[in-house]
Formats: C-alpha cells, sequence, structure tokens
C-alpha cells in the first residue's frame, strides 16, 4: 500500500505531515484498511496500491480523474482562501515598477510546472481579458516548485510569479528574507483547493471518516487545514473550461 502528501511538502512542515498521516493511518486500520507505516516520497497517482495522496485540481481534471477518486477538499484559514476553494498571489518584485496585471505585459513569469493550476491556469484566466493575439507573457521560466518561484522574482530572475496562497503564506512563514522583497498586485479568481485522492474504486467513506477524526485531533493546524468540504467533481472539471479560449501565457520558454 502506498499514501503520500506531495503537494506542500517542504521540509519545515514534514514532521506535521507525518504526524498528520500516523493519525490517519491508525484511523483506517482501525476501520479495516490497510495503510503503509510512513508517507512515501512519490505521487503514485496511477498505483493500484494508492490508499492517500493530494493531487492539483488541474491534473487531475486533464489526466487522472480515470486514476483517482476525489476524497475531501480542504479548507485553508488563510487569506486568498474560501471554503474549499483558494487562489494564486501575483507577485513582484518590491521595487518593480507594475501596480496591476496589465502592467507586467510582455514581461517575464517564473512558473513550477505547465500542469499547474496555481502557477499557471489560474493566470491564463486572469489575463485573457488582456491578452488578443499573442501570448501575455514574453517569456516563462520554469522553476519546479512554488518555492522556487518565489525566490526567482526576489532574486531578481523573474519579473513575477502566481504563487499558490498555500505556498504564499508557507513561504511568508520559512523564506521571510525573500517573502520581504516581494510585493502582492493581484489575488486570481478562486479555484477548488487542492483535493484529496484514493485510488479508482479506493475506500473513499473510510478515508474521509478518518480524516474528520485526525483534522479534530488538531493535527491539520500546523499544515494550514481547518475543515473539509465534499468535493465537487464539476468544479474540478471547469477549471479547463475557463481557459478553453485562453491564449498560452507565454511566447517562449527559458531554459
Amino acid at each position: 500500500m502506498i499514501a503520500s502528501l506531495p503537494m506542500y511538502d517542504w521540509p519545515e512542515v514534514r514532521a506535521a505531515q507525518n504526524a498528520f498521516w500516523a493519525h490517519l493511518r491508525d484511523g483506517l486500520r482501525a476501520r479495516g484498511i490497510d495503510a503503509p507505516d510512513s508517507l512515501s516520497p512519490e505521487t503514485h497517482w496511477r498505483d493500484p496500491a494508492l490508499v492517500f495522496s493530494q493531487t492539483c485540481g488541474w491534473p487531475w481534471a486533464m489526466a487522472y480523474s480515470d486514476a483517482l477518486d476525489l476524497v475531501a477538499t480542504p479548507i485553508h484559514p488563510l487569506p486568498g482562501c474560501g471554503e474549499g476553494t483558494y487562489s494564486s498571489m501575483v507577485v513582484v518584485h518590491a521595487d518593480a515598477s507594475a501596480q496591476t496585471l496589465a502592467d507586467l505585459r510582455g514581461k517575464s513569469i517564473a512558473y513550477n510546472g505547465l500542469d499547474s493550476q496555481s502557477g499557471v491556469h489560474t493566470l491564463r484566466e486572469a489575463v485573457a481579458p488582456l491578452t488578443e493575439t499573442a501570448p501575455f507573457f514574453a517569456r516563462g521560466i520554469e522553476s519546479g516548485a512554488h518555492r522556487n518561484s518565489v525566490k526567482a522574482v526576489a532574486q531578481g530572475d523573474a519579473d513575477c510569479a502566481a504563487i499558490d496562497a498555500v505556498c504564499w503564506a508557507m513561504a511568508q512563514e520559512h523564506e521571510p528574507q525573500a517573502t520581504a522583497r516581494l510585493r502582492v498586485i493581484h489575488v486570481t479568481a478562486p479555484a477548488p483547493a487542492l483535493p484529496f485522492v484514493t485510488r479508482k474504486g479506493g475506500p473513499v467513506v473510510e478515508i474521509r471518516a478518518a480524516l474528520d477524526q485526525t483534522l479534530a485531533a488538531g493535527l491539520g493546524e500546523p499544515l494550514h487545514i481547518r475543515a473539509l468540504v465534499d468535493p465537487d467533481e464539476t468544479n474540478y472539471r471547469a477549471l479547463i473550461t475557463r481557459v478553453a479560449n485562453a491564449q498560452p501565457l507565454f511566447r517562449a520558454i527559458a531554459r
């Protein structure tokens, strides 16, 4: 059996993730569900042995809905988050002249990955009204992670980035020197928060009950999880249609 929590897996919160999983694991075992002793560092989203994980809404809708069942959507008590939703903070260097999204036309953007709702597609939606026939940004710089995007903008290697609201809160806690050099100029439209998932046909009911018990024990608080809402597949699939007519985000990818 496999379990993972890959989406907000920063070293500073790994102990809290392990404690969260240990409680959840014991709750699953008490309900007759086999569960691994510890979290895997890999994703394994197509592995039939997957018991529990978390994924981004865009990859689920685009590539994994045939392999993963949605279990629950977290509620994060953070700026930019709602009841089962989250937004991205569009950040620029504190000394930048840009004040609005329109001021970023033709600039460079750091992004975590092309399949990221929070780092790419939410911003495609945001700049679509400002875009005619060409991509809005001149250059995209793939950073591999929101944390790296924060550092890239702080260091002047990119003009801006769209940072998941949860990662932005984590960066303010764990990368204060970088975030002190940044300024938020836009908050994107809400999207469904990153869902907890299991393999297709997995123990959804038992995991949800064990999750509720784990949160009631206070183990979600260090991970910025206050509660859960039922996941709505329609809202996740709508992420694709929301940008169906939007241009690509940038003209060229910097390697």
